[in-house]
């Protein structure tokens, strides 16, 4: 097996592009889950990608030992049989519902960039987009990562550098602090994602050729998430008396509110709603895939059009139904997952 530090970048990628979603560049989520606990929240963030490494470094041995092809297979190793036949059906239904989301987030981006007639044209781009990129399989999802992704990186670190270096200065003095825990806010930040995590790592095993591979994809995702996230929310605290102001933090960050950085931002915006639609529907293609017979680019075409007139219930609204319904969920999909390694071990002592 040769080891390719190339194919540990582009997962890593491909994990960075999956998790940057609109949340995440725009800073709301960085403040809500993090910055909103005030100045020990970028402990949280060193906690939440701890996590977040662990259950990465999981879920891809798994894929890569297994030889899975989509999620199913990887709950099938982590839940049993008989909790994998509900889940199953639980995480399909979370990606369906998630690809609306994204598609009506990409409308909700238009909105924002050219007025409100704009709505339609940005769902029916942001499907057109998806698709481009399932007509070139896994290779499509990684090389897109790999294009977009840094690009992403750049621009919110010359956002955050910028602002740092214009406002050098200490916290905002009026700055309450929380009296609540803030552990449990970066437990529940890392099982925000695990469902687009696992749908898409569970199709990477034939993409890894050695086991160094998986560590350093994911410490590499870290590094990059968990970076990008100290700084944003090390800016954010700055400004917390701006936060009710903003619905899209990052725009607090930009003194210059000329026309050049709305659309650098809307486009930043809707290259992270991109990364993670794509993400969603490959791990939807492939789980669909295992029931029915069809090119995955095909399969991914009907899903899109089948769920795109479910995006007129608008971006906001889709958010706010469904995003906690999933929130215990996610948390015992991720306690399963970090409980995996142990449960083996426990299979192993009793076969001995």
């Amino acid at each position: 097996m040769r080891f390719s530090l190339w194919q540990s970048f582009k997962i890593g990628m491909t994990i960075v592009g999956t998790t940057i979603g609109a949340g995440f560049a725009s800073g709301r989520e960085i403040w809500e889950f993090f910055g909103s606990y005030g100045e020990t929240s970028h402990y949280n963030i060193i906690l939440s990608m701890c996590v977040f490494f662990f259950a990465t470094i999981i879920l891809l041995t798994i894929s890569w030992q297994k030889k899975t092809n989509h999620y199913s297979e990887v709950l099938e190793q982590i839940m049993g049989p008989y909790l994998t036949r509900l889940f199953d059906w639980i995480v399909l239904f979370f990606l369906l519902s998630t690809t609306v989301v994204m598609i009506a987030g990409s409308g909700a981006a238009f909105v924002q960039w050219k007025g409100d007639d704009s709505f339609i044209l940005g769902c029916i781009i942001m499907m057109i987009a998806v698709f481009v990129v399932l007509l070139f399989d896994l290779k499509g999802l990684m090389s897109m990562n790999i294009l977009i992704i840094p690009l992403l990186i750049i621009i919110l670190l010359i956002v955050c550098v910028w602002f740092l270096q214009v406002h050098p200065g200490d916290y905002d003095m009026a700055r309450t602090n929380s009296h609540l825990p803030a552990w449990p806010s970066a437990i529940s930040y890392a099982a925000f994602n695990i469902i687009s995590l696992l749908a898409v790592l569970s199709t990477m095993g034939s993409q890894i050729q050695h086991h160094l591979e998986i560590w350093l994809a994911a410490a590499f995702s870290m590094v990059c998430l968990g970076g990008i996230a100290i700084l944003y929310n090390y800016s954010l605290l700055k400004i917390e008396h701006l936060m009710s102001q903003y619905e899209i933090p990052l725009f607090a960050l930009v003194e210059d509110y000329s026309p050049f950085w709305v659309s650098l931002i809307t486009c930043v915006l809707w290259f992270a709603i991109y990364t993670t639609a794509i993400s969603n529907v490959y791990g939807l293609v492939f789980r669909l895939n295992s029931l029915v017979s069809w090119p995955r680019w095909m399969i991914g075409l009907i899903s899109l059009l089948v769920l795109a007139p479910l995006s007129q219930f608008g971006f906001t609204n889709l958010v706010q139904f469904l995003y906690p319904l999933y929130g215990v969920i996610n948390l015992f999909i991720l306690a399963s997952i970090l409980l995996y390694p142990f449960s083996q071990s426990h299979h192993s002592t009793q076969k001995k």
